[in-house]
Parts: C-alpha cells; sequence; structure tokens
C-alpha cells in the first residue's frame, strides 16, 4: 500500500467521523413494499424512486422518505413497511464482508503471489475524496495486450450492495486456485483477458462502513452537491447507475435530495468515466455488473416510450435465461428470473448501445446487506454458477477472427456489423479492436452476412452460416487501388 493512499485513507476517516455528527438529524428511510393495479404499477415504475430492484414486478420493494410514503398511500398504493432505516443502524457487518481496505490488500496479495496471472490496475478515482477504483486483469500474460477476447466483471456501483465485491472476489480465488489443473478454468485465462472491478464506489462504501452502517442503504457517492464541506445524506451524492449517457433524462431524478440523482450532466461522476475509459478501449464481449437485490438477471433492452427490442434480443433473451436457470434462488424452490432492462442512462445499456458489450445486471440475494454468514455464502457461490456459463458461452456459437489489410499485414480498425440484426438508429456500429483488429460476435445458429467497411477498403460481405460452435475467420481487407486520371490530351 502506499504511503499516499494511506495518508488520503487517514485525512478521509478523520472528516467521516466529524460529517457524520453533523447529519444526526438526517431523515429516516423506509424499505416498503407496493402493490397495486397493473397500470398503477407501471406508473410507479417511471417515478425516480429508489427501487430494490430493476425488475418491474408485482410487489416492489422500495428505499421511500416519510413524505413519498404519505404520497403513495395517499393515491391508492397498498404499502407495507418492512423495516425502517434505524432499525438497522448501528449493527455490526458480518466479518464474511470485506471492507474496502480489505478488498484492496486481497487484491494486491493476488497480483504479488500470482505475477504471472494477474495485473492490478488503476483506473480511475472516486470523485470526491479521490479513492483508487482497483482493476484486476488475470490472464496468462497479464503484462500484454493479447489478441484474446475480453471479458469485464464489476460491482458496487452501489454502496449498499457488497454482496457483489464479493462475488467478485470469490471469482477471482476461484480462478487462481485453480489454474493449471481444472482444464477449463485453464482454458478461460488462457484463452480471455478478464478483467474485474469488486468496487465501483469506493467513498459510498467506505462511508456506509465507517460509520456503522448509520445509513445502511445508502447507494450513491459522495459528490459534495450543496458544496458546504459536510457530508449531507439528505443532499449529496450521486447515483451511478444513472449517470451513464444514454437516454439520460429518461432514469433517476434530476434533484440531488433524491437517491436516485442522475447527476448534473453525462458521465459528471470519475466513477463513471473510469468504467465508460475501460469499455472503450478493451472492446469488452461480454460482461456482468453486480447489484442487490432481486434474484433477476436483466438484459437488454425496452425502448424508452416503445416495446422496441435490442437488435440482440433474441441471443440477449436467451443468455439471460440460460444464465438464470444455473443461479438457485435463496428459498431453494427455483432459480432466479430474467427480465428486460429500460435502454437508459445506466451502465448494461450505455455499454451494449455504443461498445456492443453483451452486458448483463445481476440483482443478487433478498436484501441488501444480508447479516448472516450462511446466506452471504449462498449467494455468493450460487451466482458464480451465472458467470461460468457466460465464459463458457463465449465459445459460441457466433463468429470471431481479426481485420487484416492484406497489403501489410497490420491489423485494422473496421466496422463489422451483421446485417439481419444490426439497427444504427439505437445502436453505434460495432468495431474491431484498433490494435489486435479482433472482433467476436455472439449469435443464434443461423444464416447471416457479415458486413465489413473500413476508409481505403473495399467493403466485404461474406456470407456466414453459424452452427453450434464459434467460427473463427480472419477478413483480408483489399485496399481500394490508385485510380489516375484519364487522358484529356487532344488525339493526334
Amino acid at each position: 500500500m502506499s504511503r499516499n493512499y494511506v495518508s488520503s485513507v487517514a485525512i478521509f476517516s478523520a472528516l467521516l467521523i466529524f460529517h457524520a455528527s453533523l447529519n444526526a438529524e438526517k431523515s429516516d428511510r423506509l424499505l416498503v413494499r407496493i402493490t397495486s393495479t397493473p397500470e398503477k404499477m407501471l406508473t410507479l415504475s417511471r417515478r425516480p424512486l429508489d427501487f430494490a430492484s430493476m425488475a418491474q414486478k408485482t410487489p416492489r420493494d422500495a428505499i421511500v422518505t416519510e413524505k413519498e410514503l404519505v404520497s403513495l398511500l395517499s393515491e391508492g398504493y397498498q404499502v407495507e413497511i418492512l423495516q425502517r432505516e434505524s432499525d438497522l443502524a448501528g449493527q455490526s457487518l458480518d466479518p464474511f464482508y470485506h471492507t474496502l481496505e480489505e478488498t484492496h490488500e486481497y487484491l494486491q496479495t493476488v497480483e504479488r503471489l500470482y505475477p504471472y496471472l494477474a495485473k492490478l490496475h488503476t483506473i480511475g478515482k472516486s470523485t470526491r475524496f479521490s479513492l483508487p477504483i482497483w482493476a484486476l486483469k488475470i490472464s496468462d500474460n497479464p503484462d500484454e495486450d493479447e489478441d484474446e477476447p475480453a471479458v469485464l466483471i464489476d460491482a458496487m456501483h452501489h454502496a449498499r450492495e457488497p454482496l457483489g465485491n464479493e462475488i467478485c472476489l470469490a471469482f477471482i480465488d476461484y480462478l487462481i486456485s485453480r489454474y493449471g489443473w481444472d482444464e477449463r478454468v485453464t482454458s478461460w485465462v488462457n484463452d480471455f483477458e478478464i478483467w474485474v472491478i469488486p468496487v465501483m464506489n469506493p467513498e459510498g462504501y467506505k462511508y456506509l462502513i465507517d460509520n456503522s452502517l448509520a445509513s445502511p442503504w445508502w447507494r450513491k457517492n459522495l459528490r459534495d452537491n450543496d458544496l458546504n464541506g459536510a457530508v449531507n445524506l439528505d443532499y449529496d451524492g450521486v447515483d451511478l447507475n444513472r449517470n451513464y449517457d444514454l437516454n439520460w433524462t429518461y432514469a433517476g431524478s434530476s434533484s440531488p435530495a433524491d437517491w436516485t440523482y442522475r447527476g448534473p450532466s453525462p458521465f459528471s461522476e470519475d466513477e463513471t468515466r473510469a468504467k465508460r475509459d475501460l469499455a472503450l478501449r478493451e472492446r469488452f464481449a461480454v460482461a456482468i455488473t453486480y447489484h442487490s437485490y432481486g434474484e433477476t438477471i436483466m438484459y437488454q433492452w425496452s425502448w424508452p416510450g416503445t416495446d422496441g427490442r435490442a437488435p440482440d434480443h433474441n441471443l440477449l433473451r436467451k443468455m439471460a435465461s440460460e444464465m438464470a436457470g444455473r443461479i438457485q434462488n435463496l428459498s431453494g424452490m427455483g432459480t432466479y428470473t430474467y427480465s428486460r432492462q429500460t435502454a437508459a442512462n445506466q451502465s448494461s445499456p450505455w455499454i451494449y448501445a455504443v461498445t456492443g458489450t453483451l452486458e448483463f445486471l445481476v440483482e443478487t440475494g433478498t436484501s441488501f446487506i444480508p447479516l448472516d454468514s450462511s446466506i452471504i455464502r449462498t449467494v455468493v457461490e450460487t451466482n458464480l454458477e451465472g458467470l461460468f456459463y457466460l465464459l463458457e458461452r463465449l465459445r459460441g456459437p457466433g463468429i470471431a477472427g481479426r481485420v487484416i489489410d492484406r497489403k501489410t499485414g497490420s491489423p485494422l480498425e473496421a466496422l463489422v456489423s451483421i446485417v439481419e440484426i444490426d439497427d444504427f438508429s439505437t445502436i453505434e456500429p460495432r468495431k474491431s479492436h484498433p490494435q489486435t483488429g479482433r472482433f467476436t460476435r455472439l449469435l443464434e445458429p443461423g444464416k447471416y452476412t457479415l458486413r465489413v467497411w473500413a476508409r481505403g477498403f473495399n467493403p466485404a460481405r461474406i456470407p456466414l452460416n453459424i452452427g453450434s460452435e464459434l467460427l473463427e475467420k480472419d477478413i483480408i481487407m483489399i485496399p481500394l487501388r490508385d485510380r489516375k486520371p484519364a487522358d484529356r490530351s487532344p488525339r493526334k
């Protein structure tokens, strides 16, 4: 741990103790369960309430203020109070959970003990207190940018969702402890570049832990919205998973007082810019982002105001179904469900629309912070099965390969699209990697047309017959011929 980091933590902790004393009279919030008619529940879903899950189910759990509770009751909603925030405040966090410092120590230990498998990166810092955001890259050559499909696993956009952190750390441990003797794990590490970001919101999580769960349902970062220097839980912070630049005003709130405040502008927060920049650089093929709670897999998408589906709807739905069916729910009586996510200003819709990454949002467990270690362990272990499916699915069906300049043999960044699927009115054109020329496109079995275009080259249209495996095919691009101007001199 660096000397600068220790210093910043010490300062941060001192500020938290002081700020906590200023906020002893903050308003109490309640966890409630809301039920009504399908029409009223649809209307409810359009509010910027702090829902426990993104899935539009009936009933729905939400965190509300007392004022919001009165409003819901006056409008005819049936509301059951499940818990008060003050009932949880001051409880000890189960030792099973890793604190922020313990998480960092674990990642550093992995890098130190397994330098041939793991490389730790600081991809950004938190908005207010500049705490590092760590990403661990796992590969058989972690110091190199290899010509391999990339995978992203992240968690804790929201401070109150440490189950995601534990899943990430358990996944890392699973990979490094089995590499070399477990054939499946060894092939994943050898064939893919796997990036893991256990805590996207370090300052929010640190605040929650350091103040003994004084605000156990806190979800935002700690942006100083009122610029008064104190941490004001009734006004400060931005909901990081409402800060991405897609259909910016559709989801979340424009009021800093709301816990779903989307921020002053798209990507206003250093945390979301860190993920954005990594995603644009690495061009991940698939991804999972962990949240809590709801035992649901969310896939892309329903377009705001319509029933518009994502271009890859059939594939995404099938993958979400397969993933959900592998994760047993806590009751032991079934598995996770799956549901479409609205194409709004959140991580998964943005990364799919802009980079083509097939990212799934996983709502883990049945509470934000389970305090029973047996429940925590069960949620972590069962969720790994869904993650394993995603890695195996990278092996096909689909098409993968490189785009190459025939003249120089160099890799090309090119537009790579499936004519029968892609609709560029809602998504950005998919591109091959600029350094390696690599592209990976998962598909359902069937016949397709691959179109590849790069400036200065003849476009290519290639018929595909996708079976049950991944079709490996390099695309050789032919440069446009130099055309000499016609000789227009008079004939003799």
